[in-house]
């Protein structure tokens, strides 16, 4: 008899399985340490199993961060639900996003990866339009970043002389610059107050958003985020 076609929840949860060990070789040993070879040893299967499901290694990997920025946005979300205020909402938010890189480390360290393919090097590519969804996932955390921080801005009064989405990518460049010198041990070497070092930052946030604000003055929008 022929085997028994796998029911659309296995085959989910073996999608799964796979990308949970992709994540901790990518997290480990970086892009050029995944093979589909070294996957299939990693869950016990021949790499043949791994090709039924992702087309190469590229599709594995865009995969992995899709499913990285997916949970990112869930865990941001979940967390202002039910906050109430923008202020509240946009200190909810920033913390949130800082403690899911905390308890994911190996997320956090995959979408940190510097020797990767960029979006452009997908252009003309079978893969192109999963690099696609990459990008598109990634830029879900950027327009909630964006809402939250408008949200703050507008209860607060504040006016920037800046484009809105300069400052949402200077936001989510301050935080993983900040969860950089927590990976790198820095920040505990420097702090013994981690908490205290984050309240901190939020305040330092909020504070320079406050000393550039021009009361009364219509929002910059020059800098809008491109299309890749």
């Amino acid at each position: 008899m022929p085997p028994r076609e796998k029911t659309p929840a296995e085959k989910s949860a073996e999608k799964a399985r796979i990308l949970e060990a992709a994540l901790d070789i990518l997290a480990t040993d970086g892009y050029e340490g995944l093979t589909m070879r070294r996957l299939g040893q990693k869950i016990g299967a021949s790499a043949t199993k791994i090709y039924l499901y992702f087309v190469n290694k590229d599709e594995v990997y865009l995969s992995v961060v899709i499913e990285g920025y997916r949970q990112l946005c869930d865990a941001l979300r979940q967390a202002m639900d039910g906050v109430s205020g923008g202020e509240a909402r946009f200190d909810t938010f920033l913390r949130t996003y800082l403690e899911f890189a905390w308890a994911h480390p190996a997320f956090y360290e995959v979408m940190a990866l510097k020797q990767i393919p960029m979006q452009a090097d997908y252009a003309g590519t079978p893969m192109e339009a999963v690099a696609r969804q990459k990008y598109e996932a990634g830029m879900d955390v950027f327009t909630l970043t964006r809402s939250v921080m408008e949200d703050y801005l507008r209860e607060k009064g504040y006016a920037l002389p800046l484009s809105k989405d300069v400052a949402a990518f200077s936001i989510i460049v301050f935080l993983n610059g900040l969860l950089n010198t927590y990976y790198n041990k820095l920040a505990q070497t420097v702090f013994s107050d981690l908490d205290g070092l984050l309240a901190d930052c939020i305040r330092l946030i909020k504070t320079a958003f406050r000393n550039c604000s021009l009361p009364g003055a219509a929002q910059i929008e020059t800098n809008q985020v491109s299309e890749p």
